[in-house]
């Protein structure tokens, strides 16, 4: 949405710029006055629009903090987690992805996606080599989780920690994925976790995706 909001104000710039051209044209000066008024008009809604995006963005933050302050003082006994360690490997189309650890957590987080308190969550800790020869781009709400009878797709971006969203050719990145569950009743009930990946190769707008197949979860 924000690159679209920039676009837009770069797009009316340059509408600006041409109509303060077409202005020194006398039999065109209603043309070019139209073209100024507009290109006003939009980069106004412009700088408008790219404002409120960080409004939005700060809210959330302001939300995930306040909520986090308030839940540091949860009773005892109604949390749980299991950390599985699994490294588990899969290398298709010149990326290796290797899951590391699955921990499941019963425990409320605010999802920043559905804005609402979830029960429960699921952090994925991978690692990516890029093996290709150009640049590979990936983002944390990129990847679709399946853990038993529960799909969730996309990890949410501000409870996840990465290293960066680019692995230049050769180098590897880590970071954990967080996926807040809608319902989570028990730790145990989750038993298998498959994680479905989507990169970006270059200046390719078709992703590639890296399936890891399912992952079983066991001490």
């Amino acid at each position: 949405m924000l690159l679209w909001i920039i676009l837009g104000g770069i797009l009316a710039f340059i509408l600006f710029v041409i109509g303060l051209v077409i202005l020194f044209f006398p039999k065109q000066r209603k043309v070019g006055a139209i073209l100024v008024g507009a290109g006003m008009i939009l980069m106004i809604a412009s700088i408008v629009g790219v404002f409120f995006h960080f409004k939005q963005l700060d809210d959330v933050n302001n939300k995930v903090l306040n909520y986090s302050a308030g839940k540091s003082t949860t009773e005892p006994g109604t949390q749980e987690a299991k950390t599985y360690q699994v490294n588990h490997k899969t290398t298709e189309n010149n990326i290796d992805l290797l899951v590391k650890t699955i921990k499941v957590e019963k425990k409320p987080v605010y999802s920043t996606m559905e804005q609402k308190e979830m029960p429960g969550s699921i952090s994925v800790k991978l690692s990516i080599k890029n093996n290709g020869k150009e640049k590979l781009t990936t983002y944390p709400n990129q990847g679709t989780l399946k853990a038993s009878n529960i799909e969730v797709d996309g990890g949410d971006v501000l409870l996840s920690e990465f290293d960066a969203s680019t692995v230049e050719a050769g180098k590897t990145i880590e970071g954990t994925l967080v996926f807040p569950l809608e319902k989570l009743k028990f730790v145990s009930s989750i038993h298998s976790v498959a994680l479905s990946w989507l990169s970006y190769f270059g200046s390719d707008s078709d992703p590639v995706k890296t399936e890891t197949g399912t992952i079983k979860l066991t001490k």
